[in-house]
């Protein structure tokens, strides 16, 4: 059976906090913890749990501390994912949400059908599925 990997860089990416976290710092030099608690509005342990995943991966780092005061900066720009809000590709049909968790339900189904009429392996139970772009031709 085979399996599809996606990017670490770009699964992380994807999640709406990580994502508004990095956006954040590269539109700046550096944030403060707390500024950047602002910008996200989570709470500190949120935070610093998305901070240390993107840490892990080689984009930011806590480049100083001032008193208790730690500042953050991006060391790795990276081209951002699509996240579904603008089109991907010029031949892009449509873009579907796949949050509400009925229309997940339907999307696996229809993915599972297609594969097997194509005799294509998917493995979808590992997988959180965030949204279904529809690529084709206009005539």
């Amino acid at each position: 059976m085979a399996r599809v990997h996606a990017d670490p860089v770009s699964t992380s990416l994807m999640h709406p906090t990580r994502r508004a976290l990095y956006v954040a710092l590269l539109e700046a030099d550096e944030y403060t913890t707390v500024q950047l608690q602002k910008i996200v509005g989570v709470d500190r342990y949120n935070l610093y749990h998305h901070l240390r995943k993107l840490e892990s991966l080689g984009l930011v780092m806590n480049h100083r501390d001032q008193g208790r005061t730690r500042w953050w900066c991006v060391i790795d720009r990276v081209p951002l994912p699509n996240d579904g809000s603008s089109n991907a590709s010029q031949n892009s049909l449509a873009s579907i949400d796949l949050s509400n968790p009925r229309v997940q339900a339907a999307a696996r189904t229809m993915l599972r059908e297609l594969a097997e009429l194509s005799g294509t392996t998917l493995d979808l139970d590992s997988a959180t599925l965030q949204n279904l772009e529809i690529i084709g031709r206009r005539s």
